[in-house]
């Protein structure tokens, strides 16, 4: 099965200028090959109520692109796990020079000197040990001149300083091997940095998209409330925010407004809840908070508050629960269509031990126990939440499993629980962190943060079909989904896009998978 048997791309809503590598750091051109190197970061994906960045595997939040500078189409795209710090194309060779990394905070300079072949579009990263680096320069056709940091805090105490200025040397910069290169140098200063930050793409982190059945388009990201986007592409109307635009829920009507909830940012950490008109974007605060607060909201409409710490607030009857403390790790469950008020609250001596769904009870104004989030009481795993759905009479939701080690392979879960028993029904296993949920009929779409969507049978688990999600050619991270009957699923992307997606061939590989059994 090939991934164009599963989606399709109809439309990337959002588009601007150099959008595949989200916020632009700096731009490097070169008349000789007539490219343009831009250096970006997507930003680790997670805010004050919900984190999506775990993975079994080595994360990549930055980007550096190669566009054509007449068509601006992009070429190339290098994926690196620290920031892009500079850019450098050969006097002669088809040869892009990349330098990033960052001081961890606490002991290392980390980073490392890439070279990307123009030609072949293969990246090596060329440094034996992980160092920051953050100039570069050809001197000449062999030589290139970097300023690099020390490795540890240890090395800069011998040292004296934290940075040098190095000569690299070699032979053929196209065949040079990978983790092949030792770097040293005294401590002087290089020259003056040759990159310069240049104006692209502000769009970044889609956490939340709606599609309406009259076609158009709802997503908030950063910067944007919310934005609405007509059937045809157009954007209608936008809310702007200084912060980020992580939630959205709109009336079970679809007629009349949305609630959005916006993050102002590490810095400030607080949060505003919208009320916004569906048909102007007309905006009004129903409740602004200084701290971080949640969303959630049932198939009935009600909707509610929950801050990281004090009672929780239920919309319209403003009854007030105590849940206990939040944290983004382990109290995020957003369950779409469900038929009460789910929340996850811990049980423990600790708000994040021991926790349990609970639902409120709007006729009795307070919570009831339903079960336990871990649904193997003998493993007496630390369960982390999640996003989910409500399909068939049962929840499906994902979860981590916790490891001092971080997320180990096949400890990221989707699992199907009855409702409001909470036994598991099935679990399907991966290996990185879930971000979004949604259903079309039977079939769940789970998208995580590697880039891939799978699909899984609501009914049994098994899975359908999957996907890493490409647009012209090019990997983009889903952050958030929203999926219509009968054959569209909406994507967030981190880079701060919306794909509109076409699902047509889902019977056709439903009935492929089934047969193969």
């Amino acid at each position: 099965m090939t991934d164009s048997e599963m989606l399709t791309v109809q439309q990337v809503l959002g588009r601007g200028r150099f959008a595949e590598v989200g916020e632009v750091r700096l731009t490097e051109t070169d008349s000789r090959t007539g490219y343009v190197a831009v250096g970006g970061s997507l930003g680790r994906p997670l805010w004050a109520g919900h984190s999506v960045s775990d993975s079994a595997e080595p994360t990549a939040w930055n980007r550096v692109g190669v566009y054509r500078a007449d068509t601006l189409e992009c070429v190339h795209l290098v994926r690196l796990h620290w920031p892009v710090n500079a850019l450098a194309f050969h006097p002669e060779l088809p040869i892009l020079a990349i330098g990033s990394g960052s001081y961890d905070g606490g002991y290392f300079y980390e980073g490392e000197l890439t070279v990307l072949d123009l030609e072949t579009g293969r990246a090596t990263s060329l440094l034996r040990e992980r160092r920051e680096v953050t100039e570069l320069r050809w001197r000449d056709r062999q030589t290139l001149e970097a300023k690099v940091s020390v490795f540890d805090e240890n090395e800069e105490e011998e040292r004296g300083f934290s940075t040098m200025a190095v000569a690299i040397a070699v032979p053929d910069w196209r065949a040079v091997k990978a983790r092949s290169l030792e770097v040293d140098g005294p401590a002087t200063e290089p020259a003056e940095p040759l990159a310069a930050v240049a104006g692209g793409n502000h769009r970044r982190q889609v956490w939340a998209v709606a599609a309406l059945n009259d076609g158009r388009i709802l997503a908030g990201l950063e910067h944007v409330a919310v934005e609405c986007w007509s059937a045809t592409g157009e954007r209608e109307w936008s809310v702007p925010t200084s912060g980020v635009g992580c939630q959205l829920y709109v009336d079970p009507d679809e007629s009349t407004a949305v609630f959005t909830n916006s993050w102002a940012g590490w810095t400030r950490s607080g949060s505003t809840i919208e009320r916004v008109q569906l048909a102007d974007g007309y905006s009004e605060a129903l409740r602004t908070f200084d701290h971080p607060a949640v969303l959630s909201t049932d198939e009935t409409g009600q909707l509610a508050i929950r801050p990281r710490s004090g009672p929780t607030e239920v919309l319209p009857s403003e009854s007030r629960v105590d849940l206990g403390g939040y944290d983004l790790i382990n109290h995020f469950f957003d369950i779409r269509r469900a038929p009460a008020l789910l929340f996850l609250q811990g049980m423990g001596p600790r708000a994040h031990e021991d926790k349990w769904v609970v639902a409120f009870n709007p006729r009795r104004r307070r919570t009831e126990r339903l079960f336990p989030l871990e649904w193997d009481a003998a493993q007496g795993r630390h369960l982390f939440g999640g996003p989910g759905v409500f399909v068939d009479g049962s929840i499906v939701h994902a979860t981590a499993i916790h490891h001092g080690a971080g997320l180990l392979p096949g400890n990221s879960c989707v699992v199907r629980r009855s409702y409001p028993g909470g036994k598991a029904e099935w679990v399907h296993t991966g290996d990185h962190q879930v971000t979004a949920m949604d259903t079309i009929g039977c079939t769940v779409y789970v998208a995580d943060n590697s880039g891939e969507i799978v699909a899984l049978d609501a009914a049994d688990g098994r899975e359908l079909g999957r996907q890493h999600l490409q647009v012209n050619g090019h990997p983009v991270v889903p952050l958030s989904l929203s999926a219509r009957a009968p054959d569209r699923l909406v994507v967030g992307t981190l880079d701060g896009r919306v794909l509109v997606c076409d699902t047509a061939r889902r019977e056709s590989y439903a009935t492929r998978a089934a047969t193969a059994q």
